[in-house]
C-alpha cells in the first residue's frame, strides 16, 4: 500500500512532464515534497551549462530559510559535487544523509585517504550551512544535472529508505522533465530570434519597395499601425480565431502588402499622368506578384494571405482573383482599408492628398460595396475615438498622416 505522500509526488511527477518553463516544474516538485513529507525546508542545485556551475533555483520551506534563486553557486570541484561524480570516491551515491557522513568520517579507511576525507568534511560543512539532512543526486546518462536538499523533518524523524528510495526516483524524473522543458525553453528562444531576424528583414524589404516608389515614404509603416489598431477595437465585437497568430500574421502582411511594386517598373510606379489601360494591368499584378516573392518562405504561409488579396473589393470587382464577400480573408480586407485610406490622405503622382475627413467620408459611402461592414465600423470606431495605436499596444506607432495628427 503506497502512502500518501508517495500518491501525491507521484501525480506531480507526472504533471511535470506537461510544464514547459523549468522554474515552475521545480517549484511544484519543492512544494510537494515540503508538503508531503513534512520537512522544514527544500531546495535544489541545478546545473547551469552557461557558467559550468551549480546554482540554487529554487528554495522552499519554512520563512527562517529560503535562499533567494540563483544567489548560491557552487563549482564543480565543491565537495557536494565530486562526491556523486568523483569514481574514485568508492561510497554509496544514491544519496547523502547526515549521520552516514558523519559515520564516514569516523572510519579508519576514510581517516587514512586524505583525498576522500577532504572531500567528505567538506560535505559535512556544506551540510550544515543549508542545514540539510539528505541529499538526492539527479542524473541524466552520466551527466549530473541536479542536487536536491532536504532540511529536517518537522517531527525530528529520519527520512527512512523506502522514503530515500522513492526520492531517488523522483529526482531521475524530475531530471528528465527539466531536460524537456530545458529543451522546449531553447526552441522558443531560437523561435523569437527567427522571428525577430524575419520582421527585420520584413523592415528592410519595406523600405526598399519605398525607396523605388518616392510618393509612399511611410506608407507601409502607417498601413500597419492602421491595421493593428483597427484589428485590435474589431476584437471586442467580432470573434477572431487563434488571436495572437492573427495579429502577429496581420503585422507581417501590413508590413510586406506591397512588396509586389518590387517587380513594377519604376516608370509605372512613379508616373505623374493617368495609367494607360497596359500599365493598369502591369499595376493590377503586384498582389499576386508578392505572394510569388512570399510564397518560398513557410513561415509567412498564413501571412500571406494579406499580401495576395488586399486590393480585392466586397462586391467582388476587386483585383486580382475578384473575390466577393466572406471569400475575402479579414486579414486582407483589413489592411485594404488601410491602405485605402492612407493613400486618400498622401500625395501621389497623380493626385494630391485629401483632408482625413473627406477620406472617411468615401469610406463610409462604400461600406458593403469596396470594404467589408465589420472592418468599416472598427474603423470609424477608431478614427471617431481618435484611437492611436499606441494607446492599445506599447508599440510604438503615432496616429500621423504626413507629419499632421488627425
Amino acid at each position: 500500500m503506497k502512502t500518501e505522500y508517495q500518491k501525491k509526488l507521484q501525480i506531480a511527477a507526472r504533471q511535470t512532464i506537461l510544464i514547459h518553463r523549468a522554474d515552475t516544474l521545480i517549484r511544484i516538485i519543492l512544494r510537494t515534497i515540503v508538503q508531503s513529507l513534512k520537512v522544514k525546508h527544500a531546495g535544489i542545485f541545478i546545473y547551469d551549462k552557461n557558467k559550468d556551475e551549480y546554482v540554487v533555483k529554487v528554495s522552499r520551506g519554512h520563512c527562517n530559510f529560503k535562499i533567494p534563486t540563483g544567489f548560491v553557486k557552487i563549482k564543480k570541484d565543491n565537495p557536494f559535487v565530486r562526491y556523486f561524480t568523483d569514481k574514485s570516491i568508492n561510497l554509496t551515491k544514491e544519496h547523502i544523509l547526515w549521520d552516514k557522513i558523519l559515520n564516514y568520517c569516523k572510519t579508519p579507511a576514510v581517516k587514512k585517504n586524505e583525498k576522500i576525507k577532504n572531500i567528505l568534511e567538506g560535505v559535512k560543512t556544506n551540510l550544515l550551512f543549508y542545514q540539510a539532512k539528505a541529499c538526492i543526486p539527479g542524473f541524466f546518462r552520466d551527466e549530473l544535472v541536479g542536487i536536491l536538499f532536504l532540511g529536517e523533518k518537522n517531527n525530528k524523524k529520519k527520512l527512512d529508505d523506502d522514503e530515500l528510495r522513492f526520492l531517488s526516483v523522483l529526482a531521475s524524473d524530475v531530471v528528465m522533465s527539466l531536460k524537456n522543458a530545458w529543451l522546449i525553453e531553447d526552441l522558443n528562444r531560437q523561435v523569437e530570434l527567427n522571428k525577430r531576424l524575419l520582421l527585420q528583414t520584413i523592415s528592410a524589404l519595406a523600405s526598399s519597395i519605398e525607396a523605388k516608389d518616392k510618393y509612399t515614404i511611410g506608407h507601409t509603416e502607417r498601413v500597419a499601425n492602421y491595421s493593428l489598431a483597427i484589428a485590435i477595437i474589431l476584437r471586442k465585437h467580432k470573434k477572431i480565431e487563434q488571436w495572437d497568430k492573427f495579429f502577429e500574421n496581420l503585422r507581417i502582411a501590413a508590413l510586406f502588402h506591397d512588396i509586389g511594386k518590387i517587380g513594377i517598373p519604376e516608370n509605372i510606379l512613379n508616373k505623374n499622368t493617368t495609367l494607360t489601360v497596359a500599365e493598369r494591368e502591369v499595376i493590377m499584378q503586384h498582389p499576386a506578384i508578392g505572394a510569388n516573392i512570399l510564397g518560398h518562405v513557410e513561415e509567412l504561409r498564413e501571412a500571406i494571405e494579406g499580401v495576395k488579396y488586399h486590393h480585392e473589393k466586397y462586391d467582388g470587382t476587386g483585383y486580382p482573383y475578384h473575390l466577393k464577400g466572406q471569400k475575402i480573408p479579414l486579414i486582407a480586407s483589413i489592411i485594404s482599408l488601410a491602405d485605402t485610406f492612407d493613400a486618400l490622405v498622401s500625395d501621389r503622382p497623380y493626385r494630391k492628398a485629401i483632408s482625413a475627413q473627406d477620406a472617411v467620408e468615401k469610406i463610409k459611402k462604400v461600406r458593403g460595396s469596396q470594404f467589408m461592414p465589420c472592418v468599416v465600423d472598427a474603423f470609424l470606431q477608431m478614427y471617431n475615438n481618435r484611437i492611436k495605436f499606441t494607446d492599445l499596444t506599447e508599440k510604438k506607432a503615432p496616429w500621423l498622416i504626413e507629419g499632421k495628427t488627425i
